[in-house]
């Protein structure tokens, strides 16, 4: 399953830039071609926000902006981050790129190049002590 932030539950939702302080996510479940959606009941904490999406069973997230603190737990809990660009996208147009490959995989490689937390102090401000 996918994970994709977004700011409302429409079918014709596009992807957020945010990702700790998003609403919802459109979860893509690839077996059944579909998107249903959840609410980030953890919104405003993105290490909050990682753990639940791996209790959803997420095993892929793509984002915009997102910290280090949620990135080092969607690495320990092994969910894959892709970094989809700054600009919303629709979501088929999402899935179709990460079944592509299109998009760049982030690990602990090239995370300094690709996170970004899109803070105004471009720190992190989930808790993590990481900014």
């Amino acid at each position: 399953m996918i994970a994709i932030p977004v700011d409302s539950s429409s079918k014709d939702a596009k992807s957020s830039k945010l990702f700790g302080n998003v609403t919802m996510f459109a979860i893509y479940e690839q077996n059944k071609d579909k998107f249903l959606f959840i609410e980030n009941k953890e919104a405003g904490n993105g290490i909050k926000t990682a753990e639940l999406l791996k209790q959803n069973g997420i095993e892929s997230v793509v984002y915009s902006y997102m910290g280090e603190g949620p990135f080092k737990r969607l690495i320990k809990d092994e969910i894959d981050v892709y970094y989809i660009g700054k600009e919303p996208m629709e979501l088929n147009e999402v899935v179709k790129k990460v079944k592509e490959n299109y998009f760049v995989k982030v690990d602990s490689a090239n995370s300094s190049t690709y996170l970004d937390p899109g803070t105004a102090t471009e720190s992190c401000e989930c808790g993590c002590n990481n900014g």
